[in-house]
């Protein structure tokens, strides 16, 4: 659910980026970076503002969705290094309750001490990865 929610609020994030690159403003100045400025002794040039305005912008549509696509590529190599890890974490969890309940096994004098115990995946079951969830809305991708 986290991944898909940062992965929702990058999009949105997109989006204001492109409105803005459409109407042609500047980012607005955060108060981190107001108060850092402040802290530095800068002054906010206006005029250098002003120019920046009248240079024409190069935005597009094309430039929009390889900003959509970024973001889409960058989410997938994100979720599918998550998923890799938790296919890890349940396959290690699995082997060391597997090699747990044979050592209870042998304490219980169950199984000779000698012989490594077939342990049956009914006794101790592989926890489920779901792969099967979507990261963005198909309206997005």
């Amino acid at each position: 659910e986290k991944l898909v929610l940062s992965a929702e609020q990058e999009i949105l994030r997109v989006h204001g980026r492109a409105a803005r690159a459409m109407a042609n403003q500047t980012v607005p100045l955060s108060v981190c970076s107001v108060l850092k400025d402040e802290e530095i002794y800068n002054v906010l040039d206006v005029d250098q503002e002003d120019k920046d305005k009248n240079v024409r912008s190069r935005y597009n549509g094309r430039l929009f969705l390889s900003w959509l696509q970024d973001v889409d590529d960058k989410w997938k190599k994100i979720k599918d290094a998550m998923l890799l890890r938790h296919h890890n974490e349940a396959e290690s969890l699995h082997a060391v309750q597997k090699l747990a309940w044979g050592w209870k096994m042998k304490e219980l004098a169950m199984c000779d001490m000698k012989s490594s115990p077939v342990i049956d995946d009914i006794f101790v079951p592989m926890v489920h990865v779901s792969d099967d969830f979507k990261l963005l809305p198909s309206a997005c991708q």
